[in-house]
């Protein structure tokens, strides 16, 4: 889970990304930048399949995977989880923030990777715009948590006066 402490942020990432170096990039740019990160890194289907067992605060993915599935494609299996999840447990799935670090700068893939359900997009070598990026989606998820947490502690007093009466 997120945590933050004064302005140091604390996240677990998963990095569907199939260079090593740009990995390492990444996690050094954000640490530089007072994120500290704990991450994953995968790039075939059966490794994501797999790491999206456990839970992320946020999903860092490329756009192009040469390992024989692309950004969007990614994209389409953590959200098809996300709503089979949801499904079954009968209760609400947040969805995990998907921001894909890519160098394809073309509008059509843009809009491909917004369409199939990514946060935001980001230029590889251009990652200025990325921590205020990620501190938005940070925030926007913990006070999505907090008013259903709330919701729910509301709905369960209701219920318990109900049962009192």
């Amino acid at each position: 889970m997120t945590v933050e402490s004064q302005s140091r942020l604390y996240i677990k990432a998963l990095l569907v990304e199939d260079s090593a170096l740009d990995a390492d990039v990444l996690v050094r740019f954000l640490r530089y930048h007072d994120i500290e990160v704990t991450y994953e890194r995968v790039d075939t289907i059966p490794q994501l399949q797999a790491a999206l067992e456990q839970d992320w605060d946020i999903i860092f993915c490329d756009y192009n995977i040469y390992t024989g599935f692309t950004g969007v494609d990614a994209i389409q299996i953590i959200r098809a989880r996300e709503r089979n999840h949801q499904a079954q447990h009968h209760k609400p799935c947040y969805p995990v923030p998907i921001i894909i670090i890519s160098s394809v700068l073309n509008e059509s893939a843009i809009v491909a990777a917004m369409n199939a359900g990514a946060s935001d997009f980001i230029v590889k070598g251009y990652l200025e715009r990325l921590v205020p990026l990620l501190r938005r989606e940070m925030t926007y998820i913990t006070t999505i948590r907090r008013y259903f947490n709330a919701w729910k502690d509301a709905e369960r007093r209701l219920n318990a006066d109900a049962h009192i009466q």
